[in-house]
């Protein structure tokens, strides 16, 4: 698959629901690990200051467990963190697709597609 190809895969992806919500997932445990690095806690120490198991942290890592809004603010009470979440207006649509099209064509005069 062509490095352009695989843009326009991940594009499509990331417009759908699921492909959202997972980039926020990941996101979010990203985030969570900093912080996990930032305080010196182990994935067995995070599970303690949850009450849960370090099983459940490996798999909420490796996105193999749900991520719901009630672990995510475990988790971040956990990091000694707050959890926030804010709506975004979206584009016009028109707006949206003069976006793309203009990051595809500084990708690709970059030389990064």
């Amino acid at each position: 698959m062509s490095t352009k190809s695989f843009a326009a895969l991940m594009a499509r992806v990331a417009s759908t629901a699921e492909g959202q919500a997972e980039r926020i997932s990941v996101d979010f445990l990203a985030q969570v690990h900093t912080r996990m690095q930032a305080l010196g806690l182990s994935n067995t120490e995070l599970a303690q200051r949850m009450g849960t198991s370090p099983a459940y942290i490996t798999r909420l890592f490796r996105g193999s467990a749900n991520l719901s809004v009630e672990t995510m603010v475990k988790l971040a009470r956990a990091v000694q963190s707050t959890l926030r979440v804010e709506l975004t207006a979206q584009p016009a649509p028109e707006t949206a697709a003069a976006m793309v099209e203009a990051r595809s064509k500084t990708a690709a005069r970059d030389g990064s597609c």
